[in-house]
């Protein structure tokens, strides 16, 4: 993910969003220190979707049932 200062996104934002629409990411940084993200809209909808607690929890569990060895074949599933 390629970096760009915020001064420097003031003096761009119109090229910045257009590569961003084109599916580019940065990381925007407030003197030298990482204070953003700004992504393609359908990548922020999958990263919030990703960190919801409804998913987290199902995550989890999955992890813990497949450490525990409970798991099911794709032959299982049909």
């Amino acid at each position: 993910m390629a970096e760009i200062g915020i001064k420097e996104l003031k003096t761009t934002a119109s090229s910045v969003i257009d590569q961003v629409e084109h599916g580019a990411a940065f990381v925007i940084t407030k003197r030298g220190r990482p204070a953003a993200v700004l992504m393609p809209v359908d990548e922020a909808e999958d990263l919030v979707l990703a960190n919801a607690g409804e998913y987290v929890k199902m995550r989890r569990e999955g992890r813990a049932a497949y450490a525990g060895g409970r798991t099911t074949s794709l032959e299982e599933l049909g």
